[in-house]
């Protein structure tokens, strides 16, 4: 059984998910294959092949990553091992938004609510709390993050965190007034840094005590936020426009 995704033309290719399906079998099996890769997709397979080689021209100890690649005019219809499965679908995801190409789950293994993702999606984002039914929600503005983010007022309620479209995330720990804030960034399609928020350039303050699930942590006084500074740097994330304060400095964690 493998694993198929395809990233394709926005401006060629229907996007809507109920028309992209027969549009694929039928172009499956009608196209003539290009001799030469279409020019839009040369930076897509350059730095996706790097990590997941073709099929027919890997070593054997590379074989789990293999990927058997049909190029069209008009898309790429890529086919995994299972096993494979979850790395390929975040990287080449990624890949399909650095290259602004449209990307389909066709598997739909991860992606079963949203198969379909263009370049400029940003919506809908993954909220996460305990106190949220099952675990997780979609939001589909920042008003709905706000409006959670105000609960996190109990113990119990101490932790918060909001995934994009490309499994950056951006997230808060902490009680009442006090939190804590990081985040993950993707530097590149399978590369990313874990961070945390400062008011400070330096560490020069004592640590302070804050409590997150019921634990002390201890952390420098800079690093924790006010519920107002937590809100304006979540809707800094929903805007991709996290990095733009120049008053917060971003750390980096070693996990």
């Amino acid at each position: 059984m493998s694993y198929d995704l395809m990233v394709f033309n926005c401006q060629k290719v229907p996007c809507e998910f109920g028309q992209l399906r027969p549009w694929l079998h039928t172009h499956m099996e009608e196209d003539v294959l290009p001799e030469k890769t279409p020019a839009l997709f040369c930076s897509f397979l350059e730095q996706i092949q790097n990590i997941f080689p073709p099929a027919d021209a890997c070593l054997e100890d590379q074989f789990h990553d293999a990927c058997d690649y049909e190029i069209h005019e008009d898309f790429i219809y890529l086919c995994f091992a299972y096993s494979a499965a979850e790395k390929a679908h975040g990287i080449v995801k990624r890949q399909a938004k650095a290259d602004h190409l449209g990307f389909w789950d066709v598997s739909q293994s991860f992606d079963r609510t949203f198969p379909v993702t263009l370049p400029t999606d940003r919506w809908p984002m993954i909220l996460e709390a305990q106190w949220i039914p099952h675990g997780k929600q979609f939001v589909y503005h920042f008003e709905e993050v706000q409006k959670v983010l105000k609960q996190m007022k109990k113990v119990e309620r101490s932790s918060l965190c909001l995934t994009d479209r490309q499994g950056n995330y951006i997230q808060a720990g902490g009680f009442l007034d006090a939190s804590i804030i990081e985040v993950r960034m993707y530097t590149d399609a399978s590369t990313y840094r874990h961070l945390r928020a400062d008011l400070k350039k330096e560490n020069t303050a004592e640590d302070a005590q804050i409590t997150i699930n019921h634990f002390q942590i201890p952390v420098p006084e800079s690093q924790i936020f006010s519920r107002n500074q937590v809100c304006q740097l979540f809707l800094n994330f929903t805007e991709e426009t996290l990095f733009d304060e120049q008053n917060i400095f971003w750390k980096t964690q070693n996990l």
